[in-house]
């Protein structure tokens, strides 16, 4: 244990109204360090151009858990990341009791030091033009696949704890049910849901590694959705950041950006779309013994499809194991809580858009219009867990996400 505490920021982290097991968190790095764009001029999170990828002060700081005197009692796994909002310094915090505060201590890190983390950290591995592989530690993640030729980018394989599958990939009776997807079937009147003849497609640009290391690793991308004639009806960028928080878990967060750079973009109302979709392991459909769940407690399809909730989880056997996939949507989002379009035959979305479907009403609509320059941000988490929805702590998961722990500096 070390007695000294010179050159160190102290800062409170209070669990609030709900007990913390795994939750990151983040204050702004010294460095003031924000990502820019090559060119300068514009908003970077709509920019189609390149970003600033490293933060000036990675691996510059080291994050001790201090005791009730300020000592140091152990170094706890840290990272600073870039982005647009300027560089944050983010730290993993465990077993903090509701009600309960813990005080950390921020310092220098020593260059021979090596910063802890928890399954050795998220690595990515690009490769350009054709995909980025995520790693925690050793094991595979998730796969983003963006190659030239296929509808839309997408995520495959996705891989929950134990190295095991949890979502299917074209199945025969829905080929564009690609595992783990952007997509929106009513798009200034082109379909870029299904692959039907005449679809439109999400044709990526670009796609840079953000960050990596012993909390999270990111990458960003940038497409455009492009009709069956080649016309351009709007930009998207989605950043996905997956985390290491142990061996029992999964956790990745999307941050989708539609922004109406060529014009106006009409969004229509139809179920055929998912803000953030995935198609679930074969086994663990519903009408195969898995089960749908939502924040009400809503069971099945028949409760669940179409209504409205903070989040919905998915879980079910695959292999010897039952394994859950819940998503989350955030408060700030458009339209929150969301409808979800979610089936028994393994389908699972979150889709703001399908109102008078879902209601039967047609007096209700869920059309949306984006005048041009003006742009949708919608921030979703994928939380893929062990066992159903109460051994997950699904909704305490959530709290975590939608209501984090409250940080302070606090004066030594």
């Amino acid at each position: 244990m070390s007695e000294c505490s010179c050159g160190q920021a102290t800062y409170e982290v209070s669990a609030g109204n709900h007990a913390r097991q795994a939750t990151v968190v983040s204050v702004p790095c010294e460095c003031q360090g924000q990502a820019e764009c090559e060119c300068g001029c514009c908003d970077p999170e709509v920019c189609e151009c390149g970003h600033q990828s490293d933060c000036p002060c990675d691996g510059q700081h080291a994050v001790w858990e201090l005791d009730h005197r300020g000592r140091r009692v152990r170094q706890v796994p840290s990272q600073c990341v870039c982005g647009p909002d300027g560089c944050r310094l983010l730290w993993l915090v465990t077993h903090l009791p509701a009600g309960a505060t813990r005080r950390y201590g921020v310092t220098q890190a020593e260059e021979s030091a090596q910063i802890p983390s928890i399954s050795g950290g998220v690595q990515v591995h690009l490769e350009d033009g054709k995909q980025a592989d995520f790693f925690l530690g050793p094991a595979p993640f998730t796969s983003y696949i963006f190659r030239h030729g296929i509808a839309r980018p997408y995520c495959y394989p996705v891989y929950g704890p134990g190295t095991l599958q949890v979502t299917n990939f074209a199945p025969h009776d829905h080929p564009h049910h690609k595992s783990m997807y952007v997509a929106h079937g009513e798009v200034n009147g082109h379909d870029n849901w299904s692959e039907l003849e005449g679809h439109a497609s999400t044709v990526n640009t670009r796609v840079e590694v953000i960050a990596q290391g012993p909390i999270t690793g990111v990458i960003r991308s940038v497409s455009d959705w492009v009709s069956a004639r080649g016309d351009k009806l709007l930009r998207e960028i989605t950043t996905i950041a997956a985390y290491d928080l142990g061996p029992e878990v999964r956790v990745m967060d999307w941050r989708i950006v539609w922004y109406a750079a060529y014009g106006g973009v009409y969004l229509g109302d139809t179920k055929e779309a998912g803000t953030i979709s995935i198609r679930v392991a074969e086994s663990m459909e519903e009408n195969r013994g898995g089960r749908i769940v939502n924040a009400y407690g809503a069971v099945t399809e028949a409760e669940c499809w179409g209504r409205r909730a903070p989040w919905v989880d998915y879980y079910g056997p695959v292999g010897k194991e039952i394994l859950g996939i819940a998503v989350f949507d955030h408060p700030s989002n458009f339209r929150h809580p969301t409808w979800w379009h979610v089936r028994s035959y393994g389908l699972f979305t979150a889709n703001q858009w399908g109102i008078h479907e879902f209601t039967g009403d047609w007096s209700q609509r869920g059309d949306h219009t984006l005048r041009p320059g003006e742009k949708l941000v919608f921030n979703f988490r994928v939380y893929i867990h062990r066992g159903d929805t109460q051994a997950g702590d699904v909704a305490g998961h959530y709290l975590d996400y939608a209501f984090p722990p409250k940080v302070e500096r606090v004066e030594d």
